[in-house]
């Protein structure tokens, strides 16, 4: 019986590899994508059933050759080599996708956007949070979604996801935080991106995706602060794993749950301020959509959009 495979962006370090050990546990092959070299000792470390490539995933062109040139993998001589094969033949049974890579630069660099320079022409504040945490994942969902319906573009007829996809955001893609509003608002584009597309994929591609946002975590990406944290306030990776699992073996989608120290929130979608900006978000695409073809042009897209609010 061949085992259930996942891909995991950003999985050398932090949540990317607590998630990939707790797959394993699981019986799971797990294929990590990672521009971290030192991916590579960790998934021979981990055994055969785990697989690096570098990858740089705010790149579209490496995240492409990471799924297209792939690795082939044959267990009965011990032996990984690059060829033309596709990572999905390394584990036909690929059904999950962690769009987990994130990265958090300094805010105090003084030319990020929270700092004014008056000597000459200001220097282009870096914006590196958007190229890994927003359009990374947009590049590993675009990618994901091509090789699951490359493999089988039927949809289950018993209604169940045939892929789930989960994205890590942050509680600081929920609230403002006012030391790095560049990191905040990447984050909080992935929360927008999670409710938009998640049900659009689950009605037409049988695909569900959701978000998780945790809170401080004992990953690198905070590093140095977290000796200077009181524990009280940090995530343990148990209550992440345990959010994961619920993504993994449920159906919902387009839903963002926050992991909170020990606990877990569904983090609801602000209520609209009233009917005008309801009909706006829920019934206009629609309308549209319907007077558009009536004077005679095609609106596929409103047509979609109907289709998928009825089933909500």
């Amino acid at each position: 019986m061949s085992k259930s495979g996942a891909i995991i962006t950003g999985g050398a370090s932090g949540v990317g590899l607590e998630l990939t050990k707790h797959l394993l546990s699981k019986g799971w092959r797990v294929v990590m994508l990672d521009i971290n070299k030192a991916g590579e000792e960790i998934s021979k470390e981990l055994g055969l059933d785990v697989l690096w490539v570098e990858t740089d995933v705010s790149k579209w062109e490496s995240q492409v050759k990471a799924y297209e040139t792939g690795i082939s993998f044959d267990p009965s001589l011990i032996l990984r080599t690059a060829d033309t094969s596709q990572a999905f033949s390394w584990c036909p049974e690929l059904s999950f996708l962690a769009a987990n890579a994130g990265l958090y630069t300094d805010a105090t660099d003084p030319s990020s956007i929270m700092f004014s320079q008056h000597d000459g022409l200001p220097e282009k504040p870096p914006l590196e949070n958007f190229g890994v945490n927003l359009i990374g994942t947009i590049y590993s969902i675009k990618l994901f979604l091509h090789h699951i319906q490359k493999l089988d573009p039927s949809q289950p007829k018993d209604g169940s996801p045939k892929a789930r996809i989960v994205i890590t955001s942050s509680q600081a893609g929920i609230y403002r935080l006012c030391a790095n509003p560049i990191y905040t608002s990447s984050k909080q584009y992935l929360v927008g991106l999670t409710r938009s597309l998640g049900p659009y994929y689950s009605s037409t591609y049988s695909i569900t995706i959701n978000s998780i946002a945790p809170g401080a975590m004992p990953t690198p990406l905070i590093g140095p602060v977290i000796p200077l944290t009181p524990t009280k306030y940090m995530t343990p990776f148990t209550t992440i794993m345990k959010v994961f699992d619920r993504f993994i073996d449920g159906k919902e989608t387009g839903q963002i749950i926050e992991a909170s120290g020990e606990n877990s929130y569904v983090s609801k979608q602000q209520e609209f301020a009233d009917e005008t900006s309801r009909w706006v978000f829920e019934d206009a695409a629609a309308f549209w959509g319907d007077a558009l073809n009536k004077i005679g042009k095609k609106a596929e897209v409103g047509s979609k959009q109907e289709a998928i609010r009825s089933k909500l």
